[in-house]
């Protein structure tokens, strides 16, 4: 009997052998407890420009109740957030944080003692999507740290109010740091973010003043080596009511809503591509994009045109009267492109309207992280 049983338990394990021998390999989400393989239904798209794996956490620290999943280097997927947030229906906003692969292996048990490589502001609602890149610049042995003096999150973005989106910085957060795989010097402009849950809007706020960005110096982590801090607002004796009454808006809110079938297009600004608030270069049929759209408060012209077919089809957007639109800061408004009749690749056979709504409010429903 026991040299049957012997001989079982060696042809079974001669199975497992050949098993994983003919290129089967355990599934990564067993092996470390973090989904590597996302879901198809997910709103949140996650690109890794990185060189490192990332593990994703949704809220203020890491946990293991509020691991979202990971994305391998140079890989794109989608995750559902749903399960994490309790008004998926109704749609939010949150903050994502990152770590490495390794920093995750090393305090997998207690996940807020690992080094957080990057912090982001997402939104996410049922049908609502989503997308964030992670680039090298998230990333690297450089950091500065910061810190929020106000209860007001804010988006620190680099070089200019409309530059490369550097980190979200949640309210009164303290020694928070970004990492830069450089130790060359920029400047940092904080722009104040706030969520409407009745429309389920994003506004931003910008300073129109340089003084309120803050030039960074970052430098090489070490055990030697002190990390510079800087703080936000720049003049520590200011007061959030004081701030918000210098503050503008200074954009335009555009919705794009495309009826071109088959087809995606992309919103160009004197030609340059915009990329819409939740993070895309291109809108499809069926799709509503919002975008925001730098002008003034006395209203300047659009100069939007809608690009399709890689530019061999520019449709311009015209008001009702088929004039030329201007755009005011604050205002929403909706643009509707459609192909109305005739060849596919001549642009008289599209019309593209836009028509002004009313101004945001954005003094009260306000929520912010």
């Amino acid at each position: 009997m026991k040299a049957k049983m012997s001989l079982f338990a060696l042809l079974l394990f001669a199975a497992v052998l050949m098993f994983f021998g003919c290129g089967h390999h355990a599934d990564p989400y067993l092996l470390d407890g973090v989904n590597w393989n996302g879901s198809n239904s997910g709103t949140l798209e996650l690109q890794n420009g990185s060189t490192k794996d990332m593990v994703l956490f949704i809220g203020q620290t890491p946990a293991p109740s509020n691991l979202l999943g990971g994305v391998r280097a140079g890989a794109t997927i989608k995750h559902d957030i749903s399960p994490l947030v309790t008004d998926f229906s109704v749609g939010g906003f949150a903050i994502l944080r990152g770590v490495s692969k390794e920093e995750y292996d090393k305090n997998a048990l207690e996940p807020n003692k690992a080094r957080i490589e990057f912090t982001a502001m997402v939104t996410y609602g049922s049908g609502k999507m989503y997308r964030y890149n992670i680039t090298l610049n998230n990333t690297g042995e450089n950091a500065v740290r910061v810190t929020n003096r106000f209860n007001i999150g804010m988006e620190l973005r680099k070089n200019s109010p409309d530059g490369e989106k550097v980190a979200y910085l949640p309210a009164l957060g303290i020694d928070q740091m970004i990492y830069t795989s450089t130790s060359e010097s920029f400047t940092l402009f904080p722009v104040y973010v706030y969520f409407n849950k009745t429309t389920a809007e994003v506004n931003t706020l910008k300073s129109t003043k340089m003084i309120d960005g803050i030039p960074v110096a970052p430098r090489p982590l070490g055990p030697n080596q002190s990390i510079n801090e800087y703080y936000f607002p720049n003049d520590k004796t200011l007061t959030w009511e004081y701030i918000y009454g210098t503050l503008k808006q200074t954009a335009a809110y555009v919705t794009v809503v495309s009826d071109v079938s088959n087809t995606a297009g992309k919103v160009t600004r004197a030609m340059k591509p915009l990329i819409s608030q939740n993070g895309y270069d291109a809108i499809s049929h069926g799709e509503r994009l919002t975008y925001e759209l730098e002008c003034s408060e006395e209203g300047e012209e659009a100069g939007l045109i809608i690009n399709f077919y890689n530019g061999t089809v520019l449709v311009p957007v015209r008001d009702r009267d088929g004039n030329l639109p201007f755009i005011r800061a604050g205002y929403k408004y909706t643009v509707t492109v459609a192909h109305v009749s005739g060849n596919l690749d001549e642009a008289d056979s599209y019309k593209a309207t836009i028509v002004e709504g009313e101004k945001r409010d954005i003094s009260t429903l306000i929520e912010t992280l």
